[in-house]
């Protein structure tokens, strides 16, 4: 129901239908969930007020915020930049193995699985992609 001249909670309860509870059960969960919408209505109206005195600690907060979003994405930067570097070396020293070369990784080393690191930009969750590359030995 949609009526333009409520403006609160008191006065939408006022004109709406009674809920349609029929056991016990049903009436104590709807009085759970009526307390529960109460409790979030006044915690709105005190973090307004909170935020109408202290607008210091608002803007603290904003900034806090954004050199938190800032870090991270620097340190996701770092991460991609780093898979590069050791996919680039994975790459090189097979290339060197299959032109005759001596690689500088031992046969037990887990560098040389660096080759499989996916490198975009657009990595998945899961890490499963798979590359149609040959793993040199």
């Amino acid at each position: 129901m949609n009526f333009h001249d409520v403006h609160t909670l008191q006065q939408a309860l006022d004109v709406a239908p009674p809920p349609r509870l029929r056991t016990a059960q049903d009436r104590v969960e709807h009085a759970e969930q009526q307390r529960r919408i109460l409790v979030a209505h006044e915690d709105e109206r005190v973090m307004a007020e909170w935020r109408q005195r202290h607008p210091e600690d608002v803007t603290y907060e904003q900034a806090y915020w954004a050199r938190r979003r800032e870090e991270e994405t620097q340190r996701r930067r770092d991460e991609r930049l780093d898979r590069r570097w050791q996919k680039a070396l994975a790459l090189s020293q097979c290339e060197i193995v299959e032109n005759g070369g001596q690689t500088i990784f031992t046969s037990d080393d887990d560098h040389l699985d660096d080759m499989w690191l996916d490198t975009s930009d657009q990595t998945s969750e899961d890490g499963d992609d798979d590359d149609d590359d040959d793993e040199c030995e």
